[in-house]
């Protein structure tokens, strides 16, 4: 079962607002006739990290396969096993993770590892599946309930 990630408008825009313009600064360097050479060096530093980042932009989702929770965020790819996971809760920390939300969920797997990941878009289908897979971890819903 896949879930696909809540996007934070701003985050999507910026991004896509990337693009056009590590091409018009080489161009225009070479329209007016200078600073081509670090504008070569410029574009070519910075095209990977923009194609990093809009290949996650349309490639991160959450899954549920038959073992494990998987997510997926552009080329990174996280896997848990269920029986694993022990708590499953929410976080406000916009510094710890890649993600495209500023709220995230977090899980907390094995004895001190966690995850902390983009919303889902159906965050109750998400809680209640994970529930059902994981009747063994605490899960709090985003006010800090416990999900039943």
């Amino acid at each position: 079962m896949k879930f696909q990630i809540k996007k934070n408008p701003f985050l999507a825009a910026l991004i896509l607002c990337l693009i056009p313009i590590i091409f018009l600064v080489p161009i225009g360097s070479f329209i007016e006739g200078e600073g081509q050479i670090m504008s070569i060096v410029i574009f070519i530093l910075i095209s990977p990290i923009i194609i990093v980042l809009v290949w996650a932009l349309f490639h991160s989702y959450h899954e549920f396969s038959d073992t494990e929770f998987i997510s997926i965020f552009g080329f990174i790819k996280i896997k848990i096993p269920f029986q694993e996971i022990k708590k499953v809760g929410f976080s406000l920390n916009p510094m710890s993770s890649p993600a495209w939300t500023f709220k995230r969920v977090k899980i907390d797997y094995k004895k001190f590892e966690f995850a902390l990941l983009s919303l889902p878009k159906d965050e109750k289908l998400f809680l209640r599946e994970l529930k059902k897979r994981c009747p063994q971890a605490e899960i709090k819903d985003r006010y800090g309930n416990l999900f039943s």
